[in-house]
C-alpha cells in the first residue's frame, strides 16, 4: 500500500505540473509575475550601481577637470559663425501662417 501511495502522489505531482503547461491563465500569470520581478530588479540594480558611482566619483575632485575641459572646448569654437536662431522671426512667421 505504501508503494502505491507514492505512485500515486508522483501521478499527482505530474497532473499538476500538466495543468500547470496546459492552462493559458496560469502561463499568462507567471509570465505577469516574471516580468514584474526582472523589472524591479534591473531598476533596484541599476540605482545601486548608479549610486555606487556617484559616490565613488563624489570623492574625487572632477570640478577643476570638467571646468578646463569646457573652457578649451569653448575657446576652439569659432563664435562669430555660430548661427544663433531669432525666435522672435520664427513666432512671427507662425502666426503670421495662421
Amino acid at each position: 500500500m505504501d508503494q502505491n501511495q507514492e505512485i500515486l502522489l508522483e501521478l499527482q505531482k505530474i497532473n499538476q505540473k500538466i495543468d500547470n503547461y496546459t492552462n493559458p491563465f496560469k502561463i499568462s500569470w507567471s509570465n505577469f509575475l516574471v516580468g514584474i520581478f526582472r523589472s524591479l530588479g534591473t531598476l533596484f540594480g541599476t540605482v545601486i550601481v548608479a549610486s555606487v558611482l556617484v559616490y565613488i566619483f563624489s570623492q574625487f575632485n572632477l570640478t577643476a577637470s570638467i571646468s578646463k575641459w569646457i573652457e578649451t572646448t569653448m575657446s576652439q569654437v569659432n563664435w562669430t559663425k555660430v548661427v544663433v536662431p531669432q525666435t522672435q522671426i520664427i513666432q512671427d512667421q507662425i502666426i503670421n501662417t495662421n
